[in-house]
């Protein structure tokens, strides 16, 4: 089931305060006019008593497909950092698979830190696309055009639903603004010759994306800490 529950918020406009019901998480096959929600950016919307400004809350979101098996945990990493979310990620999903009958088939789990992360998971995998094998790419066009687009500074982001049978649209978006900036274009046959790699030798793949948070950014921009320090 979908699960809401009262926030005291605050208007980022005019301050004023006041007691919202939010979704703490969405089961979408039971109510999938809530994923038209979420992708409509209508999802834990709130509109202010005072001013009447329309502002969306960033909180943390279970999405939940029974149907695929499949639980993406948004989590915005605005309050804490991005290890401290892993690692309590860590727990809870120790905590999930100890609770889970020996008979049941546990979850696909992923996590995500951005709306627009969310949105893009559900869209690959309800075309029936391999995640890893999509952020694999997104690494390689990464490394290959270094000083165009910095991971630090842009991320890819695919766009499924434009994307053709000969072509995969891949959006070129500012982390700091959010704005949709270019769009770069792969060939649907060299993503074809990639997913057959990873599904003959797995483990390079499971290597560069190991966790439940498989993002070709997270893994750059990690990398480029432990060059760092």
């Amino acid at each position: 089931m979908s699960a809401q529950k009262s926030y005291h918020i605050r208007c980022p406009q005019c301050g004023h305060e006041q007691n919202v019901e939010l979704y703490d998480s969405i089961n979408v096959s039971q109510q999938p006019e809530l994923k038209t929600a979420l992708f409509e950016n209508r999802l834990n919307r709130v509109l202010c008593l005072s001013c009447e400004a329309s502002f969306r809350i960033d909180k943390p979101l279970l999405y939940h497909d029974p149907d695929r098996n499949i639980l993406i945990h948004w989590m915005p990493d605005t309050a804490v950092s991005r290890e401290e979310i892993l690692d309590e990620f860590d727990k809870s999903m120790e905590e999930l698979r100890a609770a889970l009958p020996e008979d049941i088939e546990p979850p696909r789990v992923r996590l995500v830190f951005t709306r627009a992360e969310l949105v893009e998971l559900v869209f690959i995998i309800e075309a029936g696309m391999e995640e890893r094998v999509v952020e694999y790419i997104k690494y390689a066009i990464h490394m290959q055009n270094m000083k165009r687009m910095p991971p630090a500074e842009k991320q890819l982001l695919l766009n499924v639903q434009d994307s053709t049978s000969d072509e995969l649209l891949f959006a070129v978006q500012n982390v700091a603004t959010s704005e949709l900036e270019d769009i770069l274009r792969y060939p649907r046959s060299a993503y074809r010759n990639v997913r057959e790699l990873y599904r003959k030798t797995p483990d390079e793949f499971i290597e560069l994306f190991p966790g439940p948070y498989i993002s070709a950014r997270g893994a750059l921009m990690a990398e480029s800490s432990v060059e760092e320090e």
